[in-house]
Order: C-alpha cells, then structure tokens, then sequence
C-alpha cells in the first residue's frame, strides 16, 4: 500500500469512527425524556435552584422565594422579603428549618415555612471567615453536616446548625471561582466553575481530596462558551448511574460562539470527564439559556434553568427522566 493510500484508508477510518460515535450519541439520548416541570403558566423571575422537602418545594429566584406544598398546585410567592440574590435552599431535619443562602446579602438564612415571613439570620460567618455572597447549601443526610461556601475564595464550610462551630477546607490553591456544592455517593464534591474541575474530598477532618480535570479547558472564566473557554461547571450531581453537568454559557460570554454546545452534558466516570467522553445533551434544553443548579430526587433529575439576559423570560425547572 503506497502513501497515499495509506492516508486514505486513516482518514476514511477516522470518519467512520466519528459517524458511528455520533450514531451511538443520538441513539443514546433516546433513553432520556425531558419536559418542562415549572411553573405551567408564564415564568419564574429567575431561577437557579429547586428544592424539595416531603411536598413542599421551593424555587430560589435571586431577591424571591416561590414555594407550593402540592406538585399539581401552582406557585406562591413567599412572603420573606430582604433577599439579594439568594441562590440555593436545602432543609436541615435536626432544627426542622430551611437554609437559604442570601447570596447579596452575604450571609445564610433559616425560616420554617415559606408561607411565613419570618426568617432569622443563621451567619454572616463561619469558621471565623466572613461569608461572601456564599451560593450553594446542601445537606449530607447520612451524617446531617451542612455545607456552603465562599465562591470567590473556594473556601468550604462544614457545620451542623445555626450558631454552632463551623470548620473550614480551603481549596483557593486548586479552585477559582466555585459555584456548587454536591452530595452524592457518600462524599461531598466541590464544583471549580472558572477551572473547570471537580475536587471529591475524601475526608474532610483529614483534609483529604483528589481533584477531577475535564478535557479541553482552554482558559479560567466565569462564564464562557465551549470553543471560547472549555468547560465552565455550575453544578454536577449524580443520577441514576451517571454524572450530569451544567455550564455558565450564555451569549454575553461566548465571545460569538455558540454557548449551546456542552452547556449540559453526562459522562459515567471522572475519565470520561478527563477524556471528554461524554454525551451533550444540551438539545434537549432551549437555546441561549443557561442551565444552573441540578437537583435529583427519586426517578427524576431537575434542572433550574436562568436566561442571564433576559430573566423573568424562559426562567423554568425542567425534569429529566430515563425512559426504561
């Protein structure tokens, strides 16, 4: 075989191996079923998280909580007043109250029922470092430790109620700006947004914790696009045997490139993120919106969706269900 030949035959194999990857992409989607959960009518005024406490649920929209205490009831606006960019709620079962993290107002909350306006200040800081416009709350439910942080400074918080000692894990040397934290499987896992990364930690009285590259990161940003930055992680969360991830890609950021490619995306393990081998499921989602916080609950995955230049249009959770 000559040269040339040679080249032919690679290249026409390289094809295939494309086509059929691309076959098995399309193919692969044909498990996944995604609609539009909420609201039914109109739009939320912004959306970056859902919640869920027994059937309750509440919607965190920056300076608005909704709530409803039925799935085929509509959504209230809450009564709690005084947020500013409040972006992630969880339920802590040990004081039988509600965190919210108020982002603007740099500190975290607590109230008991949304229905209600009364709400406390749970911190303004922890662990002796002063809170700055912390984002996301969770819960471990095996162990009822809280978690938040700082994104700016990827400093980590750990604490079991309001008032009570924090500890603090301190990733500023791995992590840029981090958006989200993440229970699943037994470990906590810290969202690196600007990077890119995700760092699982082992232990965090030990300090232990591996980090998690994606593939093709081309430069540190808040937001981006695919071809302009790589990979740009709001959340990742695991479901049903695999992990899903959302980017902050909008068409602010995308420097004219297109911010629908890779916006939301799953991949089985932290090779495949390292590798790239994942599937883009980002069609499944609008277009020119950005798909933020995930949150799993039983058979269904959501995702609060935020339209960065437009909020209060197209501001919806949707639900991503596999289809047996």
């Amino acid at each position: 075989m000559n040269t040339t030949t040679l080249k032919i035959a690679v290249a026409a194999m390289a094809w295939l191996a494309v086509a059929v990857h691309v076959r098995a992409d399309k193919e692969s989607l044909s498990d996944i079923q995604v609609t539009k959960y909420a609201p039914s009518i109109a739009s939320f005024p912004g959306c970056t998280h859902i919640a869920f406490n027994g059937k309750t649920e509440i919607v965190t929209t920056g300076d608005r909580l909704f709530y409803r205490t039925d799935s085929e009831s509509p959504f209230h606006e809450s009564p709690i007043k005084g947020l500013a960019d409040a972006h992630s709620v969880v339920f802590n079962p040990s004081d039988q109250l509600f965190y919210a993290t108020d982002t603007g107002n740099h500190r975290l909350i607590t109230f008991r029922d949304p229905a209600n306006r009364d709400l406390r200040i749970s911190a303004t800081s922890l662990a002796g470092v002063k809170l700055n416009r912390p984002h996301d709350i969770v819960l471990d439910p095996s162990t009822h430790w809280l978690y938040s942080l700082n994104p700016d400074s990827s400093q980590v918080f750990r604490f079991k109620a309001a008032g009570e000692q924090a500890d603090l894990l301190d990733l500023s040397q791995h992590l840029g700006y981090s958006r989200a934290l993440t229970i699943a499987r037994g470990r906590l896992y810290v969202i690196g947004s600007s990077v890119g990364s995700v760092v699982e930690v082992v232990d965090f009285d030990e300090q232990q914790y591996r980090i998690h590259n994606s593939f093709g990161k081309k430069k540190n940003a808040v937001a981006g696009s695919w071809q302009s930055t790589g990979l740009v992680l709001n959340d990742v969360d695991f479901f049903r045997g695999q992990w899903y991830a959302t980017c902050y890609f909008c068409p602010t950021y995308a420097g004219g490139h297109d911010c629908d490619v890779n916006k939301f995306i799953r991949f089985r393990t932290w090779q495949d993120l390292k590798l790239g081998s994942w599937e883009d499921l980002s069609r499944l989602l609008p277009g020119k919106v950005v798909p933020y916080y995930l949150t799993p609950r039983q058979d269904a995955l959501y995702i609060a969706v935020f339209n960065h230049e437009s909020p209060g249009i197209s501001d919806y959770v949707y639900q991503l269900t596999i289809v047996d």
